[in-house]
């Protein structure tokens, strides 16, 4: 192994004992030579995101499993947390990898085996063999499961992209929510020209109507109940955003078809509700197409007759490895925005930003936390 700083034996890390069980435990350090994988290097975590999935798995869902697999899988006890991070390389497997020692990097946060059918596809995003930080995904059995919600984290050295030294930290670790909004939005279809909707305005609705504005949507339109994601959108002038929290279904559906009354080229739901899906085909316009971005396990009637005149249902699931320097060029440009999401907090305040945001979701009382596993 190559090393650039001594690495302690253990570290602080947000274990998820169970469902509803987050705790900060100290762990052993990862060790880089176990796992049989001459790609895997070590960073030292500078700043690592809390997803929306992170919140589902907490709860005892399996979102991953779920999107990609098609099924429910149960989660192991003992995850760590976390694969939305940024750092700094400091130790190394390989001599290939030596390069990559002291860069400030943000790691894709998931290996495929591009050996499966979907893999040869070029379909890697639903690689069922993925190993993936955070999720639990991939690593056998395990006392403890690769997460970055700790002092330090794996990552692979062939996908670690370099960022510059003007990109702080705390933003290179949205880079994982941002290829993935730049894979929905392009599952979506985005027509240039035609208005998009976005159902939920937190960091995947918002990201998505960036990405589709990039791509040459004309306009976007941003329904959301949480003040804080309505007042970031607006702030941000990302499109126009609307508090539908004190409106009736009725007074909903009149605002959206004052803005696009012809219905919408995409429309991305956030949400996965019986009552959002029904929203989105009602103003799905003509050869126009909706993507679910979160699948539940539950049973939604559907009329096939909404879906007349070419309109389409697809869900959309990760993103493909391609996506992520395409939308880190973006952020480094500054075409994608996230400065304004971030809420800063310690790991040792994470179980209990957990325990509140789950018990009151609808005001989580902050956008999108971002933990430094160092404060």
């Amino acid at each position: 192994m190559f090393s650039v700083e001594t690495v302690p034996a253990t570290m602080p890390a947000g274990v998820l004992v169970g469902p509803r069980q987050l705790e900060i435990r100290e762990i052993p350090v990862w060790p880089l030579a176990d796992y049989g994988d001459d790609d895997l290097v070590l960073i030292k975590v500078s700043a690592c995101g809390v997803c929306g999935s992170d919140f589902r798995y907490y709860a005892g869902e399996n979102p991953w499993a779920q999107h990609t697999l098609g099924r429910f899988v149960p989660n192991p006890p003992n995850i760590v947390l976390g694969h939305e991070y940024a750092g700094t390389v400091v130790a190394v497997l390989s001599s290939a990898n030596q390069k990559l020692l002291g860069k400030r990097v943000a790691p894709v946060c998931s290996k495929v085996c591009g050996r499966c059918a979907d893999c040869l596809a070029g379909r890697t995003r639903l690689c069922a063999d993925t190993v993936h930080m955070g999720h639990g995904q991939g690593w056998g059995d395990r006392e403890y499961f690769p997460g970055a919600y700790a002092q330090y984290a794996l990552a692979w050295g062939s996908t670690c992209f370099p960022i510059s030294d003007t990109l702080p930290f705390d933003d290179a670790a949205m880079m994982d929510i941002l290829a993935v909004c730049l894979h929905v939005a392009e599952q979506g279809a985005i027509q240039p020209g035609r208005p998009v909707l976005c159902i939920g305005a937190g960091p995947a609705g918002n990201g998505v109507a960036q990405v589709a504005l990039n791509l040459g949507a004309s306009r976007v339109l941003l329904l959301e109940r949480s003040s804080v994601a309505v007042q970031i959108a607006k702030s941000q002038g990302i499109g126009t955003a609307v508090d539908v929290s004190g409106l009736s279904d009725s007074e909903i559906s009149l605002q959206i078809k004052g803005f696009a009354p012809e219905g919408f080229g995409s429309v991305f739901d956030t949400v996965g509700s019986a009552d959002s899906l029904r929203l989105g085909i009602e103003h799905l316009g003509k050869a126009g197409t909706l993507v679910n971005l979160a699948v539940h396990d539950e049973e939604i009637p559907l009329n096939f007759l909404r879906l007349g005149s070419e309109r389409r249902i697809v869900t959309s699931c990760n993103f493909e490895v391609g996506d992520y320097p395409r939308a880190l060029a973006w952020l480094e440009s500054g075409r994608l925005q996230v400065r304004d999401w971030l809420t800063p907090v310690r790991l040792s305040e994470v179980p209990g930003w957990f325990e509140r945001v789950t018990s009151a979701p609808r005001e989580k009382g902050a956008f999108k936390l971002v933990i430094d596993p160092w404060a």
